[in-house]
């Protein structure tokens, strides 16, 4: 879609994650939420006056299908994002304007919309939110011209294989051991994994999840499949049950992920559940009584005590107080907005447009955004970018204030208290 501001014609190019993030990138598949073409556009009365040609920002997310969940927080953060940055200067004194459009979760719908995004000369950059569809645009995104960068955390392909491409949060590989990192933290000896089936890596990043956790000294009790559609999860739940797991991985979105906890313990479960990424969300989890977590957020905590922070949890309660904010998946995609802000603000280009965006984004030399990124981030010409096997571990029961973050050994990141992140080399310790 195109949007009209001004009189000016208005279409951001940075192309964005098709991260379900997870969820975990993983844990990103979820439930099925209505969704459509969206402006994240509006103004602040308190915004200065910006003199700059717009930035236009192209934004793929799954608004509708197995990882709506994702892709509604997405739009929310976008927005949110959007106007706090217009409302202190914009980016170089440019106003940046988003145009969020639903992929679907689908394959089809992913690259028609990324494709209208990369044909849109007015276009500058894209982000791109949808855990099912990335893995397969490998060839859509060869020899691209402008920028794509990944909104949260997914499978690592295309990312580290594609030039131009910009990954700066855990994809699903890496989630898959996390699972496992997490169940030792929480002294788990037979691991379950409930995993979401309508996304095929699920179960295949299970499967070598189930054998990391071995070498770890974790018991696999085996893997149940589990529907966003489904009504009622009493079986997956009496089977793991009968295995005497006393830690579950949930490998699914957390609107699934939730109604999954709630029948397990009706029926009786004591043991942990485990969590990454997209999979987790903090106001949803807190309201399953009885239920009990370790995790791990490839977005940075968001009950930190830290400026940065705090301008994320205040710019969401101003302008979208209704989105979900409280997880990895809305923080993951504010802060790969930051870094692409960064880069641009790095380089001070005399004009912005797709190239001056690409060439800023290969400026980025071992970048944390001060403890917001898991680990430094550089980004190479010519080259894919490297993936991250960092993120931060948390520990969460229903009626907890906030998570509590579990000190790494060693900081991944370099940040101190709340920020200082996990890495694979540390995890486990």
């Amino acid at each position: 879609m195109t949007v009209k501001v001004n009189g000016r014609r208005r279409t951001a190019r940075i192309v964005g994650a098709l991260a379900a993030l997870a969820t975990v990138t993983l844990a990103g598949c979820g439930d099925n939420t209505s969704g459509s073409e969206q402006t994240a556009g509006g103004t602040d009365s308190a915004a200065p006056a910006l003199s700059g040609t717009p930035i236009e920002i192209g934004y793929a997310a799954s608004m509708s299908g197995a990882q709506a969940s994702n892709g509604l927080s997405g739009k929310a953060v976008a927005h949110a994002w959007q106007e706090y940055t217009n409302a202190h200067g914009g980016i170089l004194g440019h106003p940046v304007d988003i145009t969020v459009t639903d992929t679907k979760n689908t394959v089809p719908g992913a690259t028609s919309v990324v494709k209208g995004f990369m044909s849109d000369a007015d276009v500058d950059a894209v982000f791109l939110t949808d855990l099912v569809a990335e893995s397969a645009m490998t060839d859509t995104f060869e020899n691209t011209d402008v920028a794509v960068i990944s909104a949260n955390g997914a499978t690592n392909v295309p990312w580290i294989t594609v030039p131009g491409l910009f990954q700066d949060v855990s994809g699903a590989e890496y989630a898959a051991r996390v699972f496992a990192d997490v169940a030792k933290a929480a002294g788990t000896e037979k691991l379950g994994w409930a995993v979401c089936s309508e996304v095929k890596n699920c179960q295949e990043n299970s499967e070598k999840g189930s054998a990391y956790a071995e070498t770890l000294g974790i018991d696999p009790v085996g893997t149940q499949l589990i529907s966003a559609t489904s009504s009622d999860y009493t079986a997956p739940c009496l089977s793991f049950a009968g295995k005497g797991a006393d830690g579950i991985a949930m490998y699914a979105g957390y609107t699934t992920g939730t109604r999954f906890a709630t029948d397990c313990l009706r029926q009786g479960y004591s043991g942990t559940f485990l969590t990454a990424n997209s999979g987790f969300d903090q106001s949803a989890f807190g309201k399953v009584s009885g239920f009990k977590s370790y995790g791990s957020t490839e977005g940075f905590p968001w009950w930190a005590d830290d400026a940065a922070v705090a301008t994320y949890r205040d710019a969401m309660a101003k302008y979208s107080p209704d989105g979900a904010w409280q997880s990895g998946n809305a923080t993951a995609i504010w802060s790969s907005f930051e870094l692409f802000k960064k880069a641009l603000e790095g380089a001070k280009p005399a004009t912005i447009d797709r190239a001056t965006v690409m060439d800023a984004m290969y400026q980025v030399k071992d970048e944390t955004l001060g403890g917001l990124l898991a680990q430094p981030v550089t980004y190479v010409k010519g080259e894919p970018s490297q993936p991250v096997e960092c993120s931060w571990f948390l520990e969460f029961d229903a009626g907890d204030d906030n998570p509590t973050s579990i000190e790494p050994a060693k900081s991944g990141n370099g940040a101190t208290g709340d920020l200082a992140s996990t890495c694979e080399d540390s995890a486990g310790s």
